[in-house]
């Protein structure tokens, strides 16, 4: 009996010290009369279910796990106040109260630090300011008032295709300092990434896919952004006012601050830029509850179409990328002057100086403010030193001045379709197949986001981008329903080739297939294939816009159907891309040769065209061939927003 008493008592102590070492502690010992206070709003908050409220979960990112409990998607400590906070939200709750009684220096106090939470709190709880006056938090004003932002705006930078994690595009916040206009320097952006340098892109890619890197908030320097985006990366920015007022802006502004404390796993799809703001904006403006729109994942263009449909209609503001711009003042030049740019930049730049001599003033301002651009653009794409950029810069300023402070253009690049005018992410898809067989039918399925046949508007031009597409196919005369095709990942650039950038093509693609080369009944020849290739791209101009193209492709396969189950060859794939307004056309062939493994060559081509009825929606027609097996199908796509 002792010893159970004894057990007891231990186990109380243990959990009064528990809480004693989940709150924070006042610098002195409460009075009797604070310290009975304290223990009265505990109880009524506890009481009235105030830590299962809904504001107290989103504030600090609380989830429902598998087995039922709460848990928060923040892994930072810093980001609360109780020992199991990530955990208990009733604990953060009472070590929030208990954090009212803090008596220490404060901007060390809770309040101090997680300004927002305790707005909450005391609105909640209608604690009155003349019991509870708030501490003067000189280090979060002087943060805010160095931003200080009379306005908000959504900023998307387009897809990235050379970077694993800019596939999709990126969105963050611009916070528009007060009375600074259109000037980017004061203007400040708030971005939430992976925090680590990138040392490899292909170890990046792989640990940043499974969320073994930590995601942050911050805030930079906007001009620092557009930088990065813009000048380094070639993407297009856009820009879409959100309409916030100025308490929504000040609740972003408080939530902003204790964000800085906090972590999350970064996750491809799940817990990217455009999960994390998402809550962000929704407690700035709880009315959007943009962050119950989407249960699986999102994507960047998904997520700036769903706070825009919750925002005041505005015009967007459109930035093009250095390239973008570079190609249109190219348009504006002769051939000779074109000629004397690229001398400037990567020839005899003195002898070129020389006979610009002669030129007309315009003129001659036209081609070194193009010269500059393009050293510049050389720079960042890796094309030249720094060196190199430092010493042939000088000599293109006129008087001294920088050729952009003196600008020889008026207007710039016609403003292409923004996202908003793009196809829903998520695309659907029924069909209709003809086989030597008999009729076939298939469904469809892509979790994002667009094929080298999808209609470009306000996606990347040329390009195919395909994560998670799959095509179920049921054949009546075998009563067999297989996966006639499933891959994980496609993507294709088809860039023109021209002398001043010498961009090549390229395509990469991993997933199952079926090997229909290999003789066997249809659904019986899956394999794992990946390939990749490389090679060139001419556009013709035109009634019809054409872009022949040819690659080098290496193919490798893997699976039961295969004679030594697996292959590995090179071979060469060709075609032509066609569009004119709603219609998109491909032609394409392509041989492999294997050399190891089975060696049974493949032969392969198809055609086809796709249709634009509306925004979200197309019908297909293909007929390809594999081998010895041919087949024609008609499709319908419905694109749909992600779920």
């Amino acid at each position: 009996m002792v010893k159970k008493r004894s057990f007891q008592l231990f186990g109380l102590f243990l959990f009064l010290s528990l809480l004693t070492f989940s709150s924070p502690a006042p610098a002195q010992p409460l009075t009797p009369e604070k310290n009975l206070q304290r223990l009265l709003i505990r109880q009524a908050a506890v009481k009235a279910g105030a830590w299962k409220d809904a504001g107290w979960l989103k504030l600090l990112y609380y989830d429902k796990t598998i087995f039922g409990r709460s848990r928060s998607a923040s892994t930072n400590p810093r980001f609360f106040l109780a020992k199991w906070g990530d955990i208990s939200p009733r604990l953060e709750l009472e070590a929030a109260i208990d954090g009212l009684y803090f008596e220490g220096a404060p901007d060390d106090s809770p309040e101090c630090r997680f300004p927002e939470r305790y707005r909450w709190l005391r609105e909640k709880l209608g604690l009155p300011v003349s019991d509870f006056p708030p501490p003067q938090c000189k280090n979060f004003e002087d943060w805010k008032a160095g931003l200080d932002p009379e306005s908000v705006s959504l900023v998307y930078a387009a897809g990235y295709l050379n970077s694993p994690s800019a596939l999709y595009g990126h969105i963050f916040l611009r916070l528009h300092k007060r009375g600074a206009a259109a000037a980017d320097q004061p203007d400040h952006a708030v971005n939430y990434a992976v925090a680590v340098d990138k040392e490899n892109e292909i170890f990046f890619a792989t640990n940043w896919l499974f969320g073994a890197y930590p995601g942050q908030f911050s805030t930079t320097p906007y001009h620092l952004k557009i930088q990065e985006y813009s000048d380094l990366e070639s993407r297009d920015v856009w820009e879409f006012p959100l309409g916030l007022t100025q308490d929504e802006t000040d609740r972003l502004l408080r939530h902003l601050w204790e964000l800085e404390k906090a972590s999350f796993r970064y996750l491809f799809l799940t817990r990217n830029s455009s999960r994390q703001l998402l809550p962000l904006l929704d407690i700035a403006k709880p009315e959007l509850a943009l962050s119950r729109r989407f249960r699986s994942w999102v994507l960047p263009s998904d997520a700036v179409k769903a706070a825009l449909t919750a925002s005041p209609e505005a015009a967007p503001a459109w930035r093009p990328s250095l390239l973008k711009t570079l190609d249109w003042k190219r348009s504006r030049l002769t051939a000779a002057e074109s000629t004397s740019v690229l001398e400037l930049s990567r020839g005899d730049q003195h002898a070129e100086l020389r006979k610009l001599e002669t030129a007309a003033p315009d003129r001659k301002a036209a081609v070194l403010e193009t010269a500059a651009d393009y050293l510049k653009w050389l720079h960042y794409a890796r094309r030249i030193g720094k060196y190199e950029l430092d010493s042939r810069m000088p000599p293109l300023f006129q008087d001294g001045v920088p050729p952009e402070r003196q600008p020889a253009f008026n207007g710039g690049p016609a403003q292409p379709p923004s996202l908003l005018e793009a196809h829903e992410s998520l695309r659907l898809g029924a069909g209709l197949v003809s086989l030597k067989s008999g009729p076939a039918y298939e469904i469809q399925g892509r979790f994002a986001l667009q094929d080298i046949l999808d209609a470009p508007e306000g996606c990347l031009p040329d390009a195919a981008l395909e994560t998670g597409a799959f095509r179920l196919r049921y054949e009546k005369r075998y009563n067999r329903l297989y996966l006639k095709e499933g891959r994980l990942a496609h993507i294709t650039s088809l860039t023109p080739w021209d002398d001043w950038t010498r961009r090549q093509s390229w395509e990469i693609s991993a997933g199952v297939e079926q090997a229909d080369e290999t003789g066997r009944q249809s659904g019986r020849s899956a394999v794992w294939a990946m390939n990749a290739g490389s090679g060139f791209a001419a556009e013709v101009s035109g009634p019809v816009r054409q872009l022949w193209y040819a690659m080098l492709q290496v193919d490798s396969g893997f699976g039961p159907a295969l004679n030594a189950n697996w292959r590995a060859g090179a071979g060469v794939k060709a075609g032509l891309l066609a569009g004119n307004g709603p219609l998109r056309a491909l032609i394409e062939a392509r041989y492999i040769g294997y050399v190891i493994g089975d060696t049974r060559p493949l032969w392969a081509g198809s055609a086809a065209a796709s249709l634009r009825l509306s925004k979200n929606r197309a019908a297909r027609l293909e007929y390809s061939w594999r081998g010895e097996v041919k087949e024609a199908g008609l499709y319908f796509h419905q694109f749909l927003p992600a779920p």
